[in-house]
């Protein structure tokens, strides 16, 4: 009999942390609101992945981030269209959610990979992601997430335009 909850989680990679977000997203779709129970696991497993996210992007606290896994986490998330996805779900996403989205925003806007930004390069061809946090930034509950996700896209000329 095997007892998994006795084995310490392998780390996971920059693909398998971009592919965990993208299909816990994509599970809020399929959940209603009468599936109370089934949206809240798929909300959990949302921000444990975000949390995942967090951790490889700046580190646990005792470990630093391996900057070669930040600049692989960025481009998968910018290759599997992820950004787009969180923007989209950011007005379902819960507070802790939001919260470590918010932190993980700036640090993948900054990151390069083979000298271009490419989290940058994907929202300069989907402007209408910015369009939808300014519109988002009327609903009260996310404004400061949105106005601060704003604020760090402004930092680049080409977003600023």
């Amino acid at each position: 009999m095997s007892f998994s909850f006795f084995k310490p989680s392998r780390p996971k990679t920059p693909p398998e942390v971009a592919k965990a977000i993208k299909d816990s997203l994509n599970a809020l779709d399929t959940k209603t609101v009468a599936e109370v129970k089934a949206l809240e696991k798929a909300m959990e497993e949302v921000e444990k992945n975000f949390t995942a996210m967090r951790c490889m992007l700046s580190g646990d606290g005792e470990v630093e981030p391996n900057v070669e896994q930040v600049s692989q986490l960025a481009f998968e998330i910018s290759k599997e269209d992820v950004i787009s996805l969180v923007i989209h779900k950011l007005p379902t996403l819960g507070w802790e959610a939001r919260k470590d989205l918010v932190h993980c925003w700036s640090i993948l806007l900054k990151q390069q990979v083979d000298s271009t930004h490419c989290c940058v390069e994907y929202i300069e061809k989907n402007l209408e992601l910015l369009d939808f946090l300014v519109v988002c930034y009327d609903n009260k509950e996310i404004a400061l997430n949105c106005g601060n996700m704003l604020r760090e896209c402004i930092k680049f000329p080409t977003l600023a335009q």
